[in-house]
């Protein structure tokens, strides 16, 4: 839209993120749509985030900053969603990349075709480990399209799912009115995939949206020199609740068929993979048989033991890595799982190539 007459609230929550804000800063200074109002949401940081931002936004009236006592990424966000004045809203990470006509195009999307949100392809972007290496692209983009309601989209539902486009958040934007009059916000205490569950939501409301098939966004993983998973003791029931709160949305959509199981189960098959190359974190410090013992409980658990039989894995790597879990046999598991877990430590690259197409 060439006049720029609708305001965009630009919401980024940040937990210690000073090392990135001030490229934040400058890729969101640098968007060519301009009528923007900025919300960073300091969450309770313990770095220096919170003086880096009043540095970093000083002189511009459209950046604000809020501090709040930490609550995770998904009060952040709903922080910044009350306080939004924009008839549209995107949400943004701190450490990622912004292409500078990401919102402009996104507003002409959402405006040319009247819909409740807009999404563009992004990139998994892996940075090389050293210097003179190549970063590693994973491209994730919808067709140019349109679709007005549940029976326009069906056809397509499962497969714009199984394209990644509806895992995330920051490569959408969202009509303000529409997630407020329906009460769309982002789950409390939801971890990792607080996104999905917040789109989940956002489409069992409406399936009024449009896709642009440009890449306008890059998600940064694996950075080097920082640790490139997270250990939680709790993984597999966070990845076991996101597989049943994605079964109820099909089902409550009337979309559960032959498709969607397969997607659904293949998708907790593969985050069952990543639980168990999660146990041989460095910051897991128990004993060899307790993680046997861990391992062997996931492989034996009921729902697990049905998304087997439902899930087919395309890349390699997942499929040799499934096999023991299809198996049910705990001892392939471990080795594959400790294998796969240095792999990633002393290669995310590689890691995130034999991932792809997954």
């Amino acid at each position: 839209m060439d006049k720029e007459v609708l305001l965009v609230s630009v919401v980024v929550p940040i937990y210690n993120g000073a090392p990135y804000i001030q490229d934040a800063v400058r890729m969101i200074k640098a968007q060519t749509y301009s009528n923007l109002e900025v919300i960073f949401v300091n969450d309770g940081s313990q770095d220096d985030s919170a003086a880096i931002c009043e540095k970093a936004v000083a002189g511009d009236s459209r950046f604000h900053l809020i501090n709040k006592e930490n609550g995770g990424t998904a009060r952040a966000r709903n922080a910044g969603l009350d306080a939004a004045h924009g008839t549209y809203i995107i949400f943004l990470d701190v450490d990622d990349e912004y292409h500078p006509e990401l919102i402009s195009k996104l507003v002409q999307t959402i405006e040319k075709y009247g819909t409740d949100m807009a999404a563009c392809g992004f990139h998994f972007k892996v940075e090389a480990q050293k210097a003179g290496g190549s970063a590693y692209l994973e491209d994730k983009h919808w067709p140019q399209s349109v679709y007005r309601d549940l029976a326009d989209i069906r056809k397509d539902y499962i497969s714009i799912w199984d394209s990644d486009m509806f895992s995330t958040i920051w490569n959408k934007l969202f009509r303000v009115e529409t997630l407020r009059r329906c009460g769309i916000r982002f789950r409390d205490g939801h971890v990792y995939t607080e996104d999905l569950i917040f789109n989940c939501l956002f489409l069992s409301k409406t399936q009024n949206i449009a896709f642009l098939d440009e890449f306008l966004y890059d998600y940064v993983r694996d950075r080097p020199g920082a640790t490139t998973v997270l250990y939680r003791d709790d993984l597999f029931d966070i990845r076991h609740s996101d597989y049943l709160d994605l079964k109820r949305h099909f089902q409550g959509l009337g979309i559960w068929d032959d498709e969607s199981r397969e997607f659904t189960s293949r998708q907790f098959v593969e985050r069952v993979a990543n639980c168990i190359e999660n146990v041989f974190h460095a910051e897991n410090r128990v004993s060899a048989r307790e993680k046997y013992r861990k391992i062997k409980n996931m492989l034996a658990h009921p729902d697990v033991r049905e998304a087997v039989r439902y899930a087919r894995c395309r890349s390699l790597k997942m499929r040799i890595f499934v096999l023991p879990i299809r198996w049910n046999w705990p001892l392939g598991s471990y080795v594959l799982g400790q294998t796969i877990y240095l792999i990633r430590k002393a290669d995310p690259v590689l890691f995130h190539k034999l991932k792809d197409k997954r």
